[in-house]
């Protein structure tokens, strides 16, 4: 056990034996007070019991029904109503500390203990160095607490027992106590921890010399103490800080920090070495466990008020080199994952930040509880949600790379990652069906709008790449995921014939490519031609006479409907035939090199054909665009009947039928070279549409 203070030592000798006496003799005091309180408070409460009930069972039926339905698929029960609760950003963090609590407590550890002490501690836990309070406290807040609700037996304990009420008197003093005893040992240490005095260069080089050379706590604590003052030269601008030391100039306030930031993690590693993925303190348990407080929340203020890129780059990398050390206190670890989200969802935030920032959220995820898990796949989920709102063709660019991101992090738990899968794609489902049902203005709008689309378009990344693309390398999270694809499915084609009107062609077609890219990775087939040439067969090309404009080319990419003043356009529908082709030929590459090809084609050439000999006459250009698709498409068939006509197996062999030109690339084909070649002319396209967007 760690050595007793000075102030419980001096609680021993003076008060113990009278303050033992005192609470035998108040026992019965207590029990009435707390009867009564009981009493008043049932009182209080029992109007308000009925209504409460009725709250509490509002939902409850549905988050059941969702809780048997995981456990089953799962295996185990898990409650999962916790996700429904509000995102990570808007959690309470009740009862943390300050951080100039957390310096106080820096400074008064008591730097004169022995360094070859005994106590060892694992920090690996999330309760660390989260200490109850004093018995004396707790009943001096009782006291209290009385005087205030209940005078009358306040008064009654005063006239019969005051000797009770003396502890409120004696811990007055045994603080005032306490202070002077902090004051002369301030003054006997000799310390150069001043108030307010002023960093030097001198002084850091010392400090790194003596951590560097002899592991020296007392100037590890100096450093971190001018490293806090560092993190808070806005408090000190202002008047309010508390620092002991005062940091002055950017030259000192870049040198604190880098001396720190190298220093720190090497004196860590000695003090608190990491033992099997679990920190061990080794020495003086309670001042290592203060240093790595101060450090980490000073790192995470640091982090908060930087705005420079390159900087917020280089501190979150920090923050990944000792996140280990973040694991061992909860409390940190929930601020370093809040503000690992901020800045991934930062408006201001380049490229870099949020790569940095994923990389250190899924190091922090993987050796860490549940809880942190959950915190941060559902984080990272909802700030791209709420962040996924496309203004022009830039911002599609940063959108896809925060969901790329999320994919990345939702690899690192497969029971987790299902969890928030199934919970939030049934969220989509729910809002899908209360808009069919309704059917106006404002249910139709809950569903076409950009962070609907990109939720499913994060959902379908998802599982593309984890049952698809990276199946082979995580199966088991593959066999996980996979029974989610089917719903997916259903729900992206409730919302692209939810209201199949000529206006929403984009949506559309952005639902489109969702499915077309969900079937080429996972292989599972999706009925995707029909959706497509449904756009071809619609009043706009067949039976209306387009309306001339000279109104410039509309991007698809960048919206979900088309503006009022394209409606019904020539521009608009050439638009949507230059996407609508790239998706027929993309679909009928994917299915290019499966046995049944040839038959498979058939229903959706001979409804091309007729179109194009029905309208070719009025889109020329489309016209001969398409007949070069058909041309492709017969060379297509044609190959998979020579090679089928090698095969030695009954189609009854499926395992054979599967296997049949799995060697050969879907790009390979006639159709599918086609098809690459539209799509490099719809990135050129894209290329310069961000080109003109960038000089404008």
């Amino acid at each position: 056990m760690g050595k007793a203070t000075k102030a419980t030592k001096r609680f021993n000798r003076k008060y113990l034996k009278d303050e033992l006496e005192r609470r035998r003799k108040n026992k019965k005091g207590q029990e009435l007070y707390k009867k009564r309180e009981l009493k008043k408070s049932k009182r209080g409460d029992a109007s308000g019991d009925t209504d409460s009930d009725q709250d509490q069972a509002t939902g409850i039926d549905e988050v059941d029904d969702l809780a048997d339905f995981a456990a089953s698929t799962l295996g185990r029960k898990e409650n999962l109503s916790k996700f429904m609760e509000a995102d990570p950003e808007n959690d309470s963090d009740a009862g943390n500390s300050t951080d100039s609590e957390d310096m106080a407590a820096l400074l008064q550890e008591d730097e004169n203990d022995d360094d070859n002490s005994d106590d060892d501690a694992d920090l690996s836990s999330g309760e660390t160095g989260e200490t109850d309070e004093d018995e004396e406290d707790v009943f001096k807040k009782e006291l209290e607490a009385m005087k205030e609700k209940d005078p009358d037996f306040f008064k009654y304990m005063q006239q019969n027992d005051p000797a009770s009420l003396k502890i409120l008197e004696q811990n007055s003093e045994d603080a005032d106590e306490a202070d002077s005893d902090a004051e002369m040992e301030a003054d006997e240490s000799g310390d150069d921890v001043a108030s307010g005095a002023e960093v030097t260069v001198k002084m850091l080089n010392q400090w790194e010399r003596e951590i560097k050379k002899d592991h020296s706590i007392k100037a590890l604590k100096k450093l971190l103490l001018a490293f806090y003052a560092a993190s808070h030269m806005d408090s000190e601008r202002n008047g309010q800080s508390d620092a002991p030391y005062r940091i002055q100039g950017m030259s000192i306030f870049n040198k604190t920090v880098s001396t720190t930031i190298r220093a720190a993690p090497h004196a860590f590693a000695h003090h608190a070495p990491v033992v099997n993925g679990k920190v061990q303190a080794k020495g003086k348990v309670r001042v290592v466990q203060a240093l790595l407080k101060s450090y980490m929340a000073s790192l995470l203020e640091l982090l908060r008020q930087m705005s420079d890129a390159a900087m917020i780059q280089y501190l979150i990398k920090e923050c990944e080199r000792v996140v280990v050390y973040f694991r061992s206190f909860a409390r940190y670890t929930r601020e370093l994952v809040k503000e690992l989200l901020r800045q991934f969802g930062s408006a201001s935030a380049d490229d870099g930040v949020r790569i940095s920032s994923l990389l250190a959220l899924r190091q922090l995820a993987a050796g860490a509880t549940g809880d942190v898990v959950d915190m941060a796949l559902k984080g990272m989920y909802l700030t791209y949600v709420r962040h996924s709102s496309v203004k022009n063709m830039a911002s599609l660019t940063t959108i896809q790379l925060m969901r790329n991101c999320g994919v990345e992090l939702y690899g690192c738990d497969g029971g987790a990652s299902y969890q928030h899968a199934f919970v939030y794609i049934r969220q989509l489902a729910i809002h899908l069906r209360n808009s069919m049902q309704l059917r106006s203005k404002e249910s139709f709008r809950a569903i076409y709008n950009w962070q609907f689309v990109n939720s499913l378009a994060f959902w379908t990344e998802v599982l593309a790449t984890y049952c698809g693309d990276r199946a082979d390398d995580q199966p088991d999270l593959c066999a996980t995921l996979e029974s989610l694809v089917y719903p997916l499915v259903q729900i992206i084609m409730g919302v692209a014939r939810l209201v199949p009107t000529a206006k929403y062609f984009p949506l559309r077609i952005h639902c489109i490519g969702l499915l077309l890219r969900l079937s080429s990775a996972t292989g599972i087939y999706v009925p995707v031609l029909p959706l497509a040439i449904e756009i071809l067969e619609s009043p706009e090309f067949l039976g209306r006479r387009p309306v001339k404009s000279t109104l410039k080319p509309l991007p698809l990419d960048a919206h979900l409907k088309a503006p009022k003043e394209y409606e019904h356009t020539r521009v608009y529908l050439e638009s949507v035939l230059e996407s609508v082709f790239g998706i027929l030929a993309d679909t009928v590459a994917a299915q290019s090199v499966r046995i049944a090809f040839p038959e498979w084609v058939v229903p959706a050439t001979l409804q091309l054909r007729r179109w194009r000999k029905r309208v070719g006459k009025s889109w020329t250009r489309f016209s001969k665009q398409l007949q070069g698709l058909l041309e492709k498409i017969d060379q297509s068939a044609r190959l998979v009947q020579q090679n089928r006509t090698k095969l030695d197996f009954s189609p009854s062999n499926l395992t054979a039928a599967n296997q049949f030109m799995s060697t050969t690339e879907p790009n390979s084909t006639p159709v599918g070279t086609y098809a690459a070649s539209l799509r490099k002319v719809r990135a050129q396209q894209r290329a310069l549409l961000l080109e003109a967007e960038a000089a404008e």
